[in-house]
């Protein structure tokens, strides 16, 4: 790339986020600049081994969950919705729990890198790997220049951020919450990683409760969770006897991949830090998360069955983070409209995940299905700034909502969909040259709809 290029519309941020904004923004005809970090795309779902899609479907109100006539809808769809269907297309993707409440979609994250790629090439996106964000500035309602680190310098007319951590809004002076009200604690972070092999054979005689049959592929395919009752047994035995430390009483997921059906992704760890934003918190945080690692192998060939000959094969490129900054919006959604199922007359994008919140300082979690409806709408206004340049609009986990509600909202399914309400708008308001507060939601929700949204 040249020291410095013109772009219509710059996205810092490459996760799920970033891939919903900046195809939404190329499909409007834009040019359109993609930042990410890593030297692929998929953020915390490819680079941070969060391989999985927390659900993006509701029940049918009044059905009980785990009953086999559930009927599932999902309630997501636009850019996340043809990313699923060609890793369907590719039997890149498994659908465990479909008769339970613990619903989840590995995925294959080599095929999501190749095919989120694919989505952005096919939109005309210049996607920048490596790439760190070093400082933007905002010179007047339509210009703005984002300095990477290196020297190089994208101009661009409208920016989106979608680093998760609302890093080029704070910067920019866009007022921000951190953390839980009161204390600002962040819910723990936790460092994904891969073992393998499984003795699936094993895991089906011996842990049943840890197996499932997908219906899409017929594998037999590993599905340990908190629904294996002896799994909290064998953690208290492996702390009477000094055999593990981590502050967790249960196992949150070890899902196979798909493909790699005896290889599975691991999201176990529980590491608490102040503050991941400040580089010598967040080292500190690592180097903790990845003694969790070593610990929890040397657990699982001890204590689960199938897991005698595993090994870690992959630690992900990355902790994952839960919780930092949220910008203040227009609107702040809260954890109560969440939990109510609340519906807006500006409505971007529903989600159907609970309050699902890692409690800070504790080994608790806490759950809160979503009530009446099944899901919620997540308000247009949440992702514009109350303050701050009239060309920033902010997508995922750091839109404007309070601790609790972002819990529910900061999941793959949901985030690519803000991601893209947002790029449609950054679109819409370089094309009209206008602030982004000034793009008419109704033409954002229209756009959305024309390109598969789910809005009601």
């Amino acid at each position: 790339m040249e020291k410095s290029q013109a772009f219509d519309i710059a996205v810092v941020g490459g996760g799920p986020t970033g891939i919903g904004a900046a195809v939404a923004a190329g499909r409007m005809g834009l040019r359109v600049a993609l930042v990410e970090r890593h030297p692929l795309l998929g953020g915390m779902g490819t680079a941070g081994l969060v391989n999985n899609f927390c659900h993006a479907h509701k029940a049918n109100v009044g059905e009980e969950i785990g009953t086999r006539n559930v009927v599932r809808r999902i309630v997501i769809g636009g850019v996340f919705g043809e990313l699923r269907r060609r890793l369907m297309a590719r039997k890149a993707i498994y659908f465990t729990g479909l008769e339970t409440d613990d619903w989840m979609e590995p995925y294959n994250p080599d095929a999501f890198v190749e095919e989120a790629t694919a989505l952005c090439r096919e939109a005309g996106v210049t996607v920048l790997l490596g790439r760190n964000f070093h400082a933007g500035r905002f010179q007047a309602a339509a210009a703005a220049e984002l300095e990477l680190a290196g020297g190089e310098t994208l101009a661009a007319r409208a920016v989106v951020d979608a680093t998760g951590d609302a890093v080029v809004a704070a910067q920019a002076g866009v007022p921000c919450a951190f953390g839980r009200p009161g204390d600002h604690a962040v819910m723990p972070l936790t460092y994904c990683f891969t073992v393998g092999p499984i003795n699936i054979g094993k895991v089906k005689q011996e842990m049943p409760l840890g197996f499932r049959v997908d219906p899409a592929t017929g594998d037999e395919v590993v599905f340990v969770n908190w629904s294996e009752p002896r799994i909290g047994e064998w953690i208290r035995r492996a702390r009477d006897r000094g055999e593990l430390t981590i502050p967790r009483k249960d196992i949150v997921s070890i899902t196979s991949i798909p493909g790699r059906r005896e290889y599975g992704t691991v999201n176990f760890g529980r590491v608490f830090c102040q503050d991941p934003t400040n580089p010598a918190l967040l080292a500190a945080a690592e180097a903790e998360g990845k003694r969790q690692v070593d610990e929890a192998v040397r657990f699982f060939r001890t204590y689960l069955p199938g897991f005698e000959n595993a090994s870690l094969v992959e630690l992900a490129r990355q902790i994952g983070v839960r919780e930092t900054r949220q910008i203040s919006g227009l609107c702040t959604l809260t954890g109560q409209e969440v939990v109510e199922g609340r519906q807006f007359d500006d409505v971007i994008a529903q989600c159907a995940y609970p309050v699902d919140i890692h409690e800070p300082g504790s080994e608790q979690t806490t759950l809160q299905r979503i009530r009446g409806t099944g899901h919620y709408d997540i308000p247009w206004r949440c992702l514009v700034p109350r303050e701050g340049p009239p060309n920033l609009i902010v997508g995922g986990r750091c839109i404007s909502g309070t601790h609790e509600a972002m819990s529910s909202f900061r999941v793959a399914p949901s985030v690519m969909a803000t991601g893209e309400a947002a790029g449609v708008t950054a679109a819409l308001a370089a094309q009209r040259g206008c602030a982004m507060a000034q793009v008419p939601v109704k033409a954002v929700q229209e756009r959305l709809r024309i390109t598969g949204g789910i809005l009601d």
